[in-house]
Order: C-alpha cells, then structure tokens, then sequence
C-alpha cells in the first residue's frame, strides 16, 4: 500500500485522508455498537422491572440511560396518559431517531466507498495524460522512463482507489446488517414495554380518582 501511495501521484494524498477517515469511522463504530448492544440487553431488564413495580427512579438509571430502550422509554414515560395512537407516534419518532443514531458516520463511510474509485480513476488519466505528453515531446525517440512513469502512476492510482473503496463498501454493508438487527431488537423491546407503560398510566390515574 506504501508503494501504491508513493506512486499514485497526487490523488494519494486525497485518498490515503479517505483511508484514514474509514478506519476511524470502522473502528469507532465497532466500539460503539458492541457497547449498545450489552447495554440494550441490560436496560430492557431494567426497564421492565422497573415499569412493573412502578419504579421512576429505576427508569432514570444513569447506567443504562445510553440504552436506545431507555431513550425511547424515557420520551414515552412523559406522555403517560395519552392515548395509544399518540404514544404509538410518539415511538415512531423516539425510534427514527434511534436509528439516526446508530447510523451515524455510516453516510460518510457510503460516500468514501463510492468515490474513491473515481478519485483513482482521475488520477489515472492523469498518469495517461502524463504519458502521452511524454511520447509527444520526444516525437522521434519517445522518453521510455517518461511514458513508463506515466503508465506506473495511472496503474498505481486505480489500485489505490480500488483499495480504498472494497474495504468501505463492505464495512458500510456489514454495520447497516448490524444496525437492521439492533433496530429489530429495539423495535421488539420497546413493543413489550410500552403496554406496561401505558397500564401503569392507567393504574395511577386509578389511584388518583
């Protein structure tokens, strides 16, 4: 990869800051989804106990409050009293915005992986450009270092994108599985809680009547 970065001309620079955006943004959100994930398992058993001893200080734990269950619960928890259909409105956007979350970087991943190979591409013909303006200024006796120079930095370039963008491309589409899996979880906890909210609404409207 050094050689290839050597080589490539000057769309290295551009790509090697895409290379090192990506790894960031891959390793940071192995970080970050590896933790949601214990934590989610974490909360829902909370949470559950919690909404059925009727506990407010217990859905507020500050340990669990990272949990996307927690945040989508806690918005839930301060419309207690309203009807189904605007708590069910209420969890659509609790949960849009959940997803957001776990999304996040994962745009700029996407984009990095669909354009590198352009930016390789560019930095080909410019090799070519490179090339051909060399066999041009020795007409007679083409410079043969030139136009190899030339055809190497064209070569190099495409690689080097090429290089950039498969290993993005299939870190975009194994967090956007994992993301799809962490929603479908959240999605399910969040439908076994909610009833328990709302019966618990209801039971302390009961008390206060």
């Amino acid at each position: 990869m050094l050689e290839l970065f050597k080589n490539a001309g000057p769309v290295a620079w551009p790509l090697g800051l895409c290379s090192v955006i990506a790894v960031a943004i891959v390793l940071e959100r192995i970080y970050t989804l590896w933790q949601l994930k214990g934590l989610e398992d974490r909360a829902f058993m909370i949470l559950q106990l919690a909404l059925e001893k009727g506990d407010d200080a217990m859905l507020r734990d500050p340990q669990i409050a990272a949990a996307p269950v927690t945040q989508v619960i806690n918005s839930l928890s301060e419309m207690r009293g309203a009807s189904i259909a605007s708590l069910q409105e209420a969890a659509n956007i609790a949960l849009s915005l959940q997803r957001l979350r776990l999304r996040r970087y994962l745009g700029t991943l996407a984009t990095i992986g669909s354009t590198a190979p352009f930016v390789g591409l560019f930095g080909t013909v410019i090799g070519i450009m490179l090339a051909f303006h060399g066999m041009a200024d020795g007409a007679a006796t083409p410079d043969s270092a030139r136009l190899m120079k030339g055809i190497s930095e064209a070569l190099s370039a495409t690689a080097l994108g090429l290089l950039v963008a498969v290993p993005a491309v299939i870190a975009y589409n194994y967090f956007v599985g994992r993301v799809q899996l962490m929603l479908l979880q959240v999605h399910g906890h969040v439908a076994r809680l909610a009833p328990l909210l709302h019966a618990e609404a209801r039971e302390r409207q009961r008390q206060e009547a």
